[in-house]
């Protein structure tokens, strides 16, 4: 009798490791994995990006206020660097545009003759006004001399984390 229970019992305790082994398996499977076999190109795009995009939130969601103002004004910043012109225009708040620049040829050519070609930007200031921040910029040209740095405002109006618009002071 006592070999029945003893038997019961290594069986109970296998079934017992099995379905643990099973949950730790389902649980350490990675989330969100895309098959990418069953993709089209277009598809394969759009899933990358939408990770990156994610990406990219979850690490602005663990910065403070001023270091996403200071990266939002970078990422503007690096968009010109690289002559990507038209991406730095679509971060602009519309009515600015509507105001300064009605065309993104007259925006590309304010870029390339107000900035410098490589930055080195110093935040000295930021102030908040409920979802909008100014925030004071130091624009140094690292080709040029320390007379050629020039400084700037810009207004940022963030909506959500990677969601917003900006301005800055024309010169």
């Amino acid at each position: 009798m006592k070999v029945k229970k003893d038997n019961k019992l290594i069986i109970f305790g296998i079934i017992v490791v099995i379905i643990l082994a099973i949950i730790a398996f389902i649980v350490s499977k990675p989330k969100n994995k895309i098959d990418y076999d069953k993709m089209t190109d277009e598809e394969i795009s759009v899933a990358i990006q939408e990770d990156l995009e994610n990406k990219e939130k979850e690490e602005l969601s663990k910065m403070g206020e001023r270091d996403r103002m200071e990266y939002y004004v970078s990422e503007f910043v690096d968009e010109i660097e690289n002559e990507n012109y038209e991406e730095a225009y679509s971060m602009l708040y519309d009515d600015f545009k509507k105001n300064y620049f009605p065309t993104l040829d007259q925006f590309e050519e304010y870029a390339k003759t107000k900035f410098p070609r490589m930055f080195a930007l110093e935040h000295t200031n930021i102030e908040r006004n409920g979802n909008t921040y100014v925030l004071w910029v130091t624009l140094g040209d690292l080709l040029g001399s320390k007379d050629s740095a020039v400084e700037m405002n810009f207004v940022i109006q963030e909506n959500d984390l990677n969601d917003f618009v900006m301005s800055f002071t024309v010169k």
